[in-house]
């Protein structure tokens, strides 16, 4: 008999996914933004940037050099991979005043 347990495999505690950030430039292009991660109980992460851009890294930055509004997206998963949540944030980077 197999019992199927949501968030238990190998006793693992359910990850929380968290970030937040800090941009160079005042946020206007070319900018520069630091994610800093605030997960609990996530071993390993995907980072989507919304210009078809990715990271891996648990605390990525990423340079926007259009301006636009992006969708921050981070996945944190558990150690064996199973479990995971996600989490989606927007930043707005704005054009060069001239």
């Amino acid at each position: 008999m197999m019992v199927f347990c949501p968030g238990c495999y190998k006793n693992e505690p359910i990850p929380v996914a968290g970030f937040n950030y800090s941009g160079t430039n005042h946020f206007t292009i070319p900018c520069t933004v630091t994610f800093n991660n605030t997960s609990t109980n996530a071993f390993s992460y995907l980072w989507k940037f919304g210009d078809d851009s990715i990271s891996v890294l648990t605390h990525p930055s990423h340079t926007y050099k259009r301006p636009g509004k992006y969708d921050i997206y981070l996945r944190a998963y558990t150690e064996s991979q199973r479990e995971w949540t996600s989490l989606i944030k927007t930043i707005i980077i704005k054009d060069t005043v001239k």
